[in-house]
């Protein structure tokens, strides 16, 4: 046979109340025996231990779990370790969850519980984890469930035997005796019950009696009216004709109130059919103003659309006549030089002209040095300048210039060859730098595009690809997101890549379940004249097909037919129809306007893999313009810088002068301002015709201007007009409406009349069915009321009234309803006896066999102190009065009561009790406060071992060694037996410092 583990080895607490850092030793000994001077902390520790089981002791529930909170910390910790060997070929402690044992399947399992002050709750933790499987958390019923797979309870009272249990048994009645001792073993619930049937069937027997006295009485009294039924016999009758008229004469009222509804009815009906008229009339009224409603949005996006174009050239106006303004500004500076230089020479020759040639060589010497300097430096300037212009031109070339045209502006004759438009440019441009932004970051798989390198022509009508691209316009060269991640990727790209200034590209998001739909076909309108739905022509990738045929919603035609029919066809079809050539384009609202603009991209175009390496150097935007700032700003410094130089040098000139120069100098002199003037006459002639190139431009842009001016107007009188349309039909609308009140006002009046006749009629009906059902032919009211009257009258002049016979009727209940209850009062108390019986006999046996099973373990336990010991439990019949008694031999051959016996006698005797209801639990663990409790030295070390004995008896069929904690105050001056580790609990208790977490 295996040996048998002690399953519980220690107990670790910290920050309990008392207990700083207390470790107790649980597998040292089977008995550990813990003492402590009163209000040292024993209890705590069983306290804790109570915790680790996964149950609150009672001190915590009435003060609240915070209250365990030591005083060096806001948290408690206490962990428990178990063994957990394996036997059989399985761990000792196993569960039916699954997921718990792989947490448990382990030598030793920890088991921890966290108290937090502030929360005032307990957290578990199994091998300091709170997880048992991933989104699972240790709960105290996990905790509940490893101890019940072992027989373990914290509320086991036949296991845990709490302080005050002595003093119970020792001072109490025998009656309090035995209700500790039922309440320990479970018992109490049988008892009380045995005791409520026993007082029912004392109320129940007590009930009858009056009832047969009763029933006795009632029943002479119907024996009496009996001889009257004779008499009410004809008087049925006539009461049953009586009833017969007075149905009839209600079912009258029933069908006078029904004439009258289907009248209201008829009025009503009539009433319905003038309001539906009217709300068929108010709806198409309401989709009018809808559709006006419509047309004034798209109006209004065209009026928006109109004065951004509007702005922007009102901006680039603005632009170059600042360009000529500074053109001017720079002409007036250089003429200023000029004359600036022209005053010089006038000075240097009037001094040619009056010098005295006797000069201070010396200081000229420095002054001509100095002049060289600068000239010099005015030199490298200058070639700095021209070097940073030119860089600066360079870099405003690499912006991308904001497009000037969109799906409704474009200018120039945009069919002149097939050069690409501006516009279209700007979108190839933009289609690439997105695509090869797309492959850099690996996106190429959920974001696909652009649109025109994913599609094609159908073969068989290959030369209507031109209206077909047409038709499709800018979303050639939009991309597709097939997914909500992906579509948010690309609108971060698409910011990133145009943090200011956005092209006209578009992203769209086509799902899987779009794509799959793709090969849907759009119906084409009925029309000989149109040749197909743009999108139908369309193969290629599905999601792309799905786009074109959400965003294309526009039809081809030939150009040979009249414009007046594709109109009609336009409108009837609410759809754009576009000809062939693409110079002809029908709008839905019944008009022309100017055909979508041009695409000369074809279908299927790629974009190449090395255009990427082209556009990764010019595509950052915001260093561009960083750059372009920076370099404006080097040319004002160096224009400065150049400036304070001209003066440097015509401050030593003026020097020079002052001082006088050799004839030969100053005749260099003015040969040089002569070259400078020359230049400077060079600079303002090109000043001048730039700004006249400009001038011619800006003639060019105020006409361009204008015609957008002329357009907005254009665009809000047709706004006004559509605006005035609406308001007329509003006006109209109001009518309808009021109308539809009034006939609501009306049928509302209709449906009030209808239902109070209809509930008055429900009234009638329900008080006529009550009296039968409706005849087949009903009288004149009148005739029905006569004869009413007739057998009315003829019921009078019998003597007994109807109270009489109600009575009779009454009474003959009254006789049957106390017979029947009697014999089933009667039924119920014999069932009660048989029931209380049951339990009686129930109760007294698992009362017998519990003294038995805790006498036979006395007797076991306590040999050698007493000669002979036994429970008597008195009165077992009658449980409310029923008590307990511990009789003893210790001298003689006569049984002593319990009353009899000394003081220690007492004590041993009620431990014994004790420790032989521990016995009768299969519980690995057992724990007894105040164990000796009012002992001498000497009869406590007889208590210790009977605990000895106790282990040993309850450990023979234990599958586990039973581990019992006894706690008292103090073991001094008495011999431990060897089976018994005593701690101390002041030896026991350790500072730490470490805050618990």
């Amino acid at each position: 046979m295996a040996q048998k583990v002690k399953l519980f080895q220690k107990l670790t607490i910290e920050n309990l109340m008392l207990h700083e850092h207390t470790v107790v030793n649980l597998a040292k000994e089977s008995i550990t025996l813990i003492t402590g001077a009163n209000g040292s902390g024993k209890t705590q520790i069983l306290d804790g231990l109570i915790l680790c089981l996964g149950h609150i002791p009672a001190r915590a529930k009435a003060k609240g779990i915070g209250s365990f909170v030591g005083k060096n910390n806001e948290n408690t910790k206490i962990t428990l370790e178990l063994a957990n060997p394996i036997t059989n070929n399985q761990r000792s402690i196993r569960t039916m969850d699954q997921d718990l044992n792989s947490v448990i399947n382990a030598d030793i399992i920890k088991i921890t519980v966290k108290i937090s002050r502030k929360e005032s709750s307990t957290t578990y933790y199994l091998n300091n984890s709170r997880k048992i499987v991933r989104g699972r958390l240790v709960t105290r019923r996990d905790i509940r469930r490893i101890f019940d797979s072992i027989g373990v309870r914290g509320d086991n009272k036949l296991a845990f035997t709490g302080e005050g249990t002595v003093d119970e048994f020792a001072s109490k009645s025998p009656k309090r005796k035995l209700d500790v001792l039922l309440e320990v073993t479970g018992l109490k619930e049988y008892r009380e019950q045995v005791i409520a049937s026993q007082e029912t069937l004392r109320n129940s027997i007590q009930e009858i009696e009056p009832l047969k006295r009763k029933y006795e009485t009632e029943s002479k009294l119907l024996n009496l009216w009996s001889d009257a039924m004779k008499i009410l016999n004809q008087k049925k009758k006539l009461m049953i004709m009586k009833k017969k008229i007075e149905t009839e004469l209600e079912w009258s009222f029933v069908n006078r109130l029904e004439k009258q509804i289907a009248k209201v009815n008829v009025e009503r009906t009539k009433i319905l059919k003038q309001r539906s008229d009217n709300e068929t009339a108010i709806n198409e009224k309401e989709n009018e103003i809808m559709t006006t409603n419509k047309r004034i949005r798209v109006l209004n996006d065209e009026l928006t659309l109109v004065e951004d174009q509007e702005s922007s050239k009102n901006r680039r106006l603005i632009a170059v006549e600042s360009q000529i303004s500074n053109e001017q500004e720079n002409i007036t500076n250089f003429r200023k030089e000029i004359n600036r230089y022209i005053e010089q020479k006038e000075k240097i020759e009037k001094i040619l002209k009056t010098k005295d040639l006797t000069e201070k060589d010396k200081q000229l010497q420095d002054k001509q040095k100095q002049l060289t300097k600068r000239t010099k430096e005015l030199s490298q300037i200058q070639e700095k300048f021209v070097k940073t212009e030119k860089e600066l031109i360079k870099q405003r070339k690499k912006v991308i210039a904001e497009p000037d045209f969109d799906d409704l502006a474009i200018e120039g004759d945009i069919y002149a060859g097939e050069k690409l438009t501006r516009y279209e440019r700007g979108l190839v441009t933009a289609s690439k730098i997105f695509y090869h932004k797309i492959k850099q970051k690996n996106l190429d798989e959920e974001i696909i595009g652009p649109i025109i390198s994913l599609i094609r022509i159908n073969e068989n009508h290959k030369s209507w690809e031109k209206a077909t691209r047409n038709l499709i316009g800018r979303n050639l060269f939009a991309f597709i997101a097939k997914n909500d991640e992906a579509y948010r990727y690309a609108k971060r790209l698409y910011d990133e890549t145009w943090p200011n200034w956005k092209p006209a590209l578009s992203v769209y998001k086509i799902t899987t379940d779009d794509a799959k739909k793709s090969d849907a076909v759009i119906k084409k309108p009925s029309y000989k004249e149109i040749h197909a739905v743009a999108s139908n022509l369309i193969e290629g990738n599905p999601f792309a097909k799905a786009l074109i045929k959400q965003v294309v919603k526009g039809v081809l035609s030939e150009d040979k037919y009249d414009p007046n029919i594709l109109t009609k066809i336009a409108k009837e079809s609410k759809v754009n129809v576009l000809t062939k050539s693409g110079k002809s384009y029908y709008l839905s609202y019944g008009g022309f306007g100017r055909p979508p603009a041009p695409m000369k991209t074809a279908l299927g175009w790629k974009i190449k893999a090395s255009d990427g390496k082209v556009l990764y150097g010019a595509i950052d935007e915001r260093k561009v313009r960083s750059s372009i700032v920076r370099y404006e700003k080097d040319l004002r410094d160096l224009k400065m810088d150049e400036i304070k130089l001209l003066k440097d040098i015509s401050l030593l000139h003026q020097e020079i002068q002052s001082l006088g120069l050799p004839d030969e100098k100053l005749l260099g002199k003015i040969e040089t301002i002569n070259e400078i003037i020359a230049v400077i006459e060079t600079k303002i002639a090109e000043c001048r015709i730039h700004q006249d190139k400009l001038r011619v431009d800006l003639t060019e842009m105020s006409d361009d201007y204008d015609t957008y001016a002329s357009k907005k107007l254009d665009v809000k009188h047709r706004i006004r007009d559509t605006q005035e349309v609406k308001d007329y039909l509003k006006i109209d609308l109001h009518s309808l409406k009021e109308k539809s009140s009034r006939l609501l006002t009306l049928e509302l009046n209709y449906d009030s009349e209808y239902e109070t006749l209809y509930s008055e009629k429900a009234e009638k009906e329900k008080l006529a069915r009550v009296l039968g059902e409706r005849p087949e032919e009903i009288r004149n009211y009148n005739e029905i009321r006569d004869e009413l009257n007739r057998v009315t009258g003829h019921l009078e002049s019998i003597g007994i009234s109807d109270v009489d016979e109600e009575k009779i009727a009454a009474q003959k209940i009254k006789v049957e309803s106390l017979k029947t209850y009697m014999k089933e009062r009667e039924e119920h108390i014999n069932n009660l006896r048989a029931d209380l019986e049951a339990r009686l006999a129930f109760w007294s046996g698992e009362l017998q066999d519990i003294i038995t099973d805790i006498t036979k373990s006395m007797k076991l336990l306590l040999s050698g102190i007493f000669e002979r010991i036994k429970l008597k439990v008195t009165s077992i019949t009658k449980p409310e009065e029923a008590g307990l008694f511990i009789e003893a031999i210790t001298k003689g051959e006569a049984y002593r009561d319990f009353r009899e016996l000394s003081g220690g006698e007492k004590v041993l005797a009620i431990e014994g009790l004790i420790l032989a209801m521990h016995t009768l639990t299969d519980s690995p663990i057992h724990a007894i406060d105040e164990f000796t409790q009012r002992l001498d030295d000497k009869n406590k070390a007889l208590a210790f071992s009977i605990a000895v004995r106790t282990q040993k008896l309850a450990g023979e069929n234990s599958r586990f060694v039973p581990q019992f904690i006894l706690l008292c105050p103090d073991a001094l001056n008495v011999e431990l037996l060897d089976e018994i580790n005593h701690l101390v609990v002041s030896e026991m208790k350790v500072v730490k410092a470490e805050a618990i977490k």
